[in-house]
């Protein structure tokens, strides 16, 4: 299983989010802090704020924030809305007709276990959890200075 980049920067946007609390972040200081595009990053961050992740404020102190705490955001949730195909194999898909031995054989069954056990321990970590020990998240991302982020509870 493999994220789409589309997600794995989401990922890494939310991180950054939860890292900088309050104070939030831009789309230069996220994409410097990555080294990644900003228009990219620009195209990321749209798509979180149109689902409701994050919230842009406009103006002089304006920027990117998270829409709620980061320990109600589970990491298997985030993905679901952000990437459009979990099928490991075609008879998973929209298409199972392309495989000739779909429902003849286990590895429907097996993939689909795999994944509801995949989703299972996403859905059991947040974003607080990821950001955890965040002070040296905050570092490694130039970050300015904030409360310490508590893993959830779950």
């Amino acid at each position: 299983m493999r994220l789409t980049l589309h997600s794995d920067l989401a990922l890494r946007a939310l991180l950054f989010l939860a890292a900088a609390g309050e104070n939030g972040g831009t789309i230069p200081q996220i994409a410097a802090a990555y080294r990644i595009s900003e228009n990219h990053l620009r195209k990321v961050t749209h798509e979180l704020v149109t689902l409701g992740l994050i919230e842009s404020l406009r103006g002089r102190s304006g920027g990117l924030r998270l829409r709620r705490p980061p320990s109600e955001m589970s990491i298997g949730a985030i993905l679901r809305m952000t990437e459009s195909d979990f099928a490991l194999v075609d008879c998973l898909g929209n298409t199972p007709e392309r495989c000739v031995i779909t429902g003849n054989c286990g590895l429907q069954r097996i993939f689909g276990e795999a994944l509801k056990a995949w989703f299972a321990v996403l859905d059991g970590y947040t974003l607080a959890d990821a950001a955890s020990g965040s002070r040296k998240l905050r570092n490694l991302l130039d970050i300015a200075e904030t409360d310490d982020i508590a893993p959830s509870s779950g």
